[in-house]
């Protein structure tokens, strides 16, 4: 199945005007087990999600920390968003109703696999022209992310919530910030 979600970030700094669209997005393949003749099932798989921090702070590495700092307003950019890229290893429960609709419950544990900023706009150093600037200068980013989610749908079309149980952020080493992800989960299988 698919998630496609936009993620409302937790406990920001103050400087983090974060904007109301950082999308994100799972792929989940998932093995289903039916507990005997009953309605619930089982699940488990794997899942890769990437998640995404649109804003007017750059992040910067001082003293061994993620500190974020505001864009200067004399600078004019398009864009910049920090990605974070994950592994995870979902199981989950599931009731399927008479009627055709399906709750689920689950937990997941992952692994980070990508971090990186992207900017684009006029270039910091100059001022002078257009750059499109992609670097792996998100550091101090916890390896390990543990989450629980919930579905509730009709058939394969249902709505999608996710919390993180872990800072994003290593602790004393960047924001204790976190993401709480909200969106609509296509599961057709």
């Amino acid at each position: 199945g698919f998630d496609l979600f936009t993620d409302f970030w937790q406990n920001p700094p103050s400087v983090l005007d974060a904007k109301w669209y950082n999308r994100g997005a799972n792929v989940n393949i998932l093995l289903n087990n039916q507990m005997g003749e009953s309605r619930f099932d089982f699940s488990y798989g794997v899942s890769f999600g990437s998640h995404n921090l649109y804003t007017d702070a750059w992040i910067k590495d001082v003293n061994q920390a993620s500190v974020f700092e505001k864009i200067p307003d004399t600078l004019d950019h398009k864009k910049y968003k920090i990605t974070l890229a994950y592994c995870d290893f979902p199981l989950e429960f599931k009731y399927r109703a008479k009627n055709k609709w399906r709750y689920y419950a689950g937990i997941k544990l992952g692994f980070l696999i990508n971090h990186h900023s992207k900017y684009i706009g006029l270039d910091p150093e100059t001022y002078a022209y257009n750059v499109k600037i992609k670097r792996d200068d998100v550091r101090y980013v916890n390896f390990w992310r543990y989450v629980v989610y919930a579905r509730v749908g009709y058939k394969w079309f249902n709505v999608f919530g996710q919390y993180s149980l872990n800072h994003t952020f290593k602790d004393g080493q960047g924001p204790d910030m976190y993401p709480i992800s909200v969106g609509i989960s296509l599961m057709p299988f």
